[in-house]
């Protein structure tokens, strides 16, 4: 899922790189003038994969003052994810691993049984720009998140017979189309 996420945003920003020039320029002229450099850099950095607990880890070390509160349990927020791919990094970062007490009931957990198999692909500028998981194939551990999250299973029970009869491990993202034009765009 890591691999296919870097490889979309690689692809999709090599394919506007190479396809219009033109208008990137110009949005580099009147916009943002790093543009270029930083398209270039997302084409073809190898992208940083780090577990979400290292991530937590270094922002805690940073020295920086946050706006929002940095802590194993929280979410990451788009300036902890910024200082990551911007100043720490200068690179597209993959966060993954992430606290299940954070994330939707459908997500695959981890053997630790204290993260899921969620991953978020990070990018400068913006932050994520892609979010996804693994999603979670075995009716038992569903079910017990369900009951965890004090969820009413009711209205899930199509979602659990998919599991009950007959499911394979799977993962999934989305990628947010509003983010990508604006970090292709750099407005």
């Amino acid at each position: 899922n890591m691999d296919l996420g870097a490889a979309l945003i690689r692809k999709l920003t090599a394919y506007a790189l190479d396809e219009c020039t033109d208008d990137l320029e110009l949005f580099a002229r009147g916009v943002d003038k790093t543009l270029m450099a930083t398209l270039e850099n997302i084409a073809q950095s190898d992208y940083i994969r780090l577990p979400y607990r290292e991530a937590v880890e270094i922002l805690e070390r940073s020295g920086k003052k946050f706006e929002y509160e940095i802590g194993f349990g929280k979410d990451l927020q788009t300036e902890h994810e910024r200082f990551l791919t911007e100043d720490h990094f200068k690179k597209p970062v993959s966060v993954y691993d992430y606290p299940k007490t954070i994330k939707p009931f459908y997500m695959r957990v981890n053997e630790d049984e204290e993260t899921v198999a969620a991953m978020d692909v990070l990018v400068p500028r913006i932050g994520e720009i892609i979010g996804g998981s693994q999603r979670e194939e075995r009716l038992e551990v569903l079910e017990a998140r369900i009951d965890e999250m004090k969820m009413d299973k009711a209205p899930l029970w199509w979602y659990l017979d998919a599991r009950r009869y007959g499911s394979v491990p799977h993962a999934g993202f989305g990628l947010g189309f509003e983010r990508l034009i604006n970090y292709v765009t750099g407005m």
